[in-house]
């Protein structure tokens, strides 16, 4: 947690870190000054300061020591060009290609993206987040907030002329003719077709039934003045019971001549839509008199904007279909994404070799970015960079230095001692 509030520090509060700690490694020092100083003015009145003059003596040592060395990485110690100071801004370009390098090599492997994807297992993060209520929803707001917008960039008359130049190309490479012979063929498959001449003679016994006071007044208006009207009614009784008597014989026989004779030119029609020139021929002209017909024609071009009004009356409504639509589906979908482990293993794999194989593809590339920007900093910048975000650790060498130094000169007052003793 710590490492990760160090991480998101700005670069303001960088700079304020630095500078305390560079001010308490300078006071450290200075306090070893200072206790060098007492050490040695006071150590033959007593004896025992001369563990604080060692100690002190030798802390100075090792913070001067590690101060140079600090101060080396990044400039020339009191701004002297000694040999092998200023590491960092005279070495910049180099030390930015083995950066790009050392990224590449180390951390852009097939191995290491694939080890790092695999045991975080992004499918079933991805679904538990999906599957949350207000995950879902706040997807979907941004989702329909960004609907208008593209409709509105869309050139409404550049969509009309798409719509109804692909529908009637769609339509023009459809043959009409044999195309209905097709879904004719399909509709009388296993002789469905005399369902519907049963349905044809239903109808007709009920016509009859319900005009049989018509069709004896016909026949007797039509009838000269001359016949008499029992003849009238012999004709009358004739065709209706003629009529009657056919259709229930129709309707009752399964293989009546009638029935047969239907199937037959069904068949035949259907084949010369299927094979016939002038059927084709007859259909095509249709189609074209259909297809730029005026009304058709309006119809296409008013087909974008009725479209689009409902997409933009639905996502302006606070009880957007839409919107409940697309949370219902993400909701689903993470749920599914969440608990089917096979799912999520084939989506997984998925990412794995998708993320793989662009990274790896182009990981010389990400290593050519990061040394041509070093290269396109000036020594300064890059300097500073470093500096702010590396600076403050360093501080801690001189820290230690100063302190490990000073232990160090105890010890060796020490051995002295015993030496001399």
């Amino acid at each position: 947690m710590k490492n990760q509030e160090i991480v998101a520090l700005t670069d303001n509060e960088r700079r304020i870190q630095l500078r305390s700690m560079r001010i308490f490694a300078t006071s450290l020092l200075g306090g070893m000054a200072v206790l060098f100083v007492v050490g040695t003015l006071y150590e033959s009145q007593m004896p025992w300061l001369g563990f604080v003059r060692a100690f002190s003596e030798a802390a100075m040592v090792g913070a001067l020591a590690d101060w140079f060395a600090v101060s080396a990485l990044f400039r020339h110690p009191f701004g002297l060009p000694i040999p092998h100071t200023a590491i960092i801004p005279m070495n910049k370009d180099r030390i930015g290609e083995s950066l790009g390098n050392f990224v590449e090599k180390n951390f852009l492997s097939v191995e290491i993206v694939s080890e790092k994807l695999r045991s975080t297992d992004i499918a079933r993060i991805a679904g538990g987040w999906l599957a949350k209520q207000s995950n879902a929803e706040g997807l979907a707001e941004r989702i329909v907030s960004a609907i208008p917008s593209i409709l509105h960039a869309f050139d409404d008359e550049a969509i009309h002329r798409l719509i109804r130049e692909t529908i009637t190309e769609r339509i023009k490479a459809i043959e009409v003719a044999p195309l209905a012979g097709t879904i004719l063929n399909a509709l009388t498959a296993n002789n469905r077709h005399q369902g519907l001449l049963d349905e044809a003679i239903k109808l007709s016994v009920r016509l009859l039934e319900e005009n049989k006071v018509a069709i004896r007044e016909k026949i007797k208006e039509d009838s000269p003045w001359y016949i008499p009207g029992f003849v009238d009614n012999k004709i009358y009784e004739k065709i209706l019971t003629t009529a009657e008597t056919t259709l229930s014989a129709v309707s009752t026989n399964p293989h009546h001549e009638l029935r047969t004779k239907f199937h037959r030119s069904v068949q035949e029609f259907i084949y010369r839509l299927r094979t016939s020139d002038e059927y084709r021929d007859k259909g095509e002209e249709l189609k074209t008199a259909l297809l730029e017909h005026p009304v058709l024609q309006q119809y296409f071009s008013s087909l974008w904007i009725d479209l689009k009004a409902l997409i933009l009356r639905d996502v302006y409504d606070p009880h957007s279909r839409i919107k409940n639509q697309i949370v219902k589906t993400v909701q689903q979908f993470g749920e599914r994404l969440h608990d089917d482990e096979e799912l999520r293993s084939t989506i997984n794999r998925w990412i794995e070799e998708a993320v793989s194989n662009l990274i790896v593809s182009r990981k010389h590339d990400i290593a050519d970015l990061i040394s041509s920007t070093v290269r396109k900093w000036d020594a300064q910048t890059m300097t500073g960079r470093i500096e702010l975000y590396v600076g403050r650790d360093l501080q801690f060498i001189r820290i230690n230095g100063t302190i490990v130094g000073g232990c160090i000169g105890v010890l060796i007052y020490l051995i002295a001692m015993l030496l001399r003793s």
